[in-house]
């Protein structure tokens, strides 16, 4: 009796160890998260593309090669499609709607895994109370953001045009820190823009140079693109090679028509630069239309004091003719005979929605008014009036935005903000930068290869944003990750109709969840703040 009892234990003991033997193997043939399987891999480096597996376990890549005999929770398979690194989108405005709009459809859709606001001199001041909505909200992409001087400089000057005394220039810098410390990447300036058209490069240095302690780079939108483009480059390198700090030059372009295809303004200073040992580069958007406010159609000193003061300025009928002058030399003269009133369009006016998606021409008509230069000049000046505008700018030349792609030290960028779909006529790069650059400049005019298409738009600003783990696809980074359709991947937003998505894409992964699943959102948010400091 004992002896079968025995025997009866042992054969339970073999059947529960066989089990977990089994159960064992399984789980071995199993040990990713996600398998994609059989793409055209480009790593982000510029390298040609080649046959292979991606594994996913978490938030990381955890193994590249030949893995025909694994197995994963999801598979994918990529067979025919591209498989690159997430793009990364060095310079947008997103930093605006981010904690409203978390989602984020038009950059994800198009591939974009990393955004990066505080561009331009703009910032959500403090930083600190932007983070904590974000992380109560979550995001579906990767987020980072600059410090901007505007921002700082109003916060201690307001709108005053004069150099800072000691006393606001300490409050700036402490306000800089702050932000940085708070986990600020870098520092931005917007020279065109009020108030920091009243800065001198004195005062840009010093600031910049708070970020510079800390491992920032410096970010410029620089005081002119157009006559004066390569002093103006040559102030934004100056900023960096005094504090050696990493520069990068922002929506780069010559946008008067004057200096069309000139580009050894850009070329000359920038690689001089380059061998003296100052690490600059240059981001672009693939249109050649610019999208802003019109408070830079109108002279700086109008400005000065507020809202009130420019109100009153309005009211002098000697200052009104010197500032309507301004603004038909600024903004309503062409050396090229291009009828500018057919070439600036109302993109978003609160006050005025008709306007919207309408030229100053076609207003001019609207309004009963012949659409001369001097009434297109009231027309700018009348909208600032009342409250501004967003306008788009046709101001660039078509080579010269192909040649400006061809330069090594040029990246990507949208330039572009978080959008709602049916409100407004904006700028259609907010919807379509990433995916216009591969479909129009690779896959049609063969401007640039796919795999530079790639690295601009991910290794290249990764290493300007010192981001160790991001911008390729390497065994230990995050899974961070697109695939798309080659020959289908294309941009649908037109001027007319911006808010159109992409298509073609297939597959999205922040952080190794699946955020776009065969072209559509998940709802999904595993996004993370990018920070070069963790707050205090």
């Amino acid at each position: 009796m004992a002896k079968r009892k025995s025997l009866f234990l042992s054969v339970v003991l073999f059947t529960i160890l066989m089990i977990l033997i089994i159960l064992g193997c399984t789980a071995a043939k199993k040990p990713y998260d996600v398998l994609i399987k059989g793409g055209f891999l480009l790593d982000g480096s510029g390298n040609p593309w080649f046959k292979a597996d991606v594994a996913l376990r978490g938030e990381r890549i955890v193994k590249i090669g030949a893995l025909e005999e694994d197995q994963a929770k999801v598979v994918i398979d990529a067979r025919g499609l591209v498989v690159c690194p997430g793009f990364i989108d060095i310079h947008t405005h997103c930093d605006r709607e981010i904690a409203e709009i978390p989602r984020v459809d038009n950059y994800i859709t198009q591939g974009v895994t990393t955004v990066i606001g505080g561009n331009c001199g703009g910032h959500p001041f403090p930083l600190k109370e932007l983070f904590k909505k974000i992380g109560d909200k979550g995001i579906s992409l990767n987020f980072g953001v600059l410090v901007g001087h505007n921002t700082v400089r109003e916060e201690i000057m307001a709108m005053k045009m004069a150099d800072p005394t000691a006393e606001e220039m300490e409050k700036m810098k402490a306000l800089v820190e702050q932000e940085m410390k708070a986990g600020a990447l870098g520092f931005s300036t917007g020279l065109s823009y009020l108030p920091g058209i009243y800065s001198k490069t004195a005062e840009i240095v010093e600031l910049a140079s708070v970020a510079a302690r800390c491992g920032g780079f410096y970010a410029s939108h620089i005081r002119d693109q157009g006559k004066k483009i390569t002093e103006a480059i040559e102030e934004a390198i100056a900023v960096g090679e005094t504090n050696k700090m990493p520069v990068v030059i922002s929506h780069i372009k010559l946008a008067d028509d004057s200096v069309w295809n000139e580009l050894d303004r850009i070329c000359l200073p920038v690689e001089r630069a380059r061998q003296r040992g100052v690490e600059v580069v240059l981001d672009q958007y693939p249109y050649t239309a610019t999208s802003s406010g019109f408070t830079s159609s109108l002279p700086d000193w109008c400005f000065e004091g507020g809202k009130d003061k420019f109100l009153e300025r309005l009211e002098d009928k000697k200052t009104y003719e010197r500032i309507k002058d301004y603004v038909i030399e600024r903004r309503l003269t062409s050396t090229k005979g291009i009828d500018p009133l057919d070439m600036i369009f109302i993109a978003r006016f609160s006050n005025k929605p008709e306007y919207e998606g309408k030229n100053l021409k076609e207003i001019l008509l609207l309004e009963g008014k012949q659409p001369t230069v001097e009434a297109g000049a009231d027309l700018i000046i009348d909208v600032e009036k009342n409250g501004g505008a967003s306008g788009v700018f046709f101001q660039m030349d078509e080579k010269d935005v192909e040649n400006l792609m061809r330069l090594p030290y040029v990246m990507h960028g949208s330039d572009g903000g978080i959008q709602v779909v049916g409100k407004g006529v904006p700028h259609p790069r907010s919807y379509g930068t990433f995916p216009r650059v591969i479909s129009r400049y690779v896959r049609e005019k063969h401007i640039i290869t796919l795999e530079d298409a790639v690295r601009k738009m991910t290794s290249l600003p990764a290493q300007v944003l010192r981001l160790k783990d991001r911008g390729m696809i390497k065994e230990g980074t995050f899974a961070d990750i697109t695939i798309f359709d080659f020959e289908s991947f294309e941009d649908r937003a037109t001027y007319s109709q911006p808010h159109q998505y992409s298509q073609g894409l297939a597959y999205v992964f922040v952080n190794g969840e699946m955020v776009i699943d065969r072209g559509a959102h998940t709802g999904k948010l595993p996004g993370k703040i990018l920070k070069r400091l963790e707050s205090d």
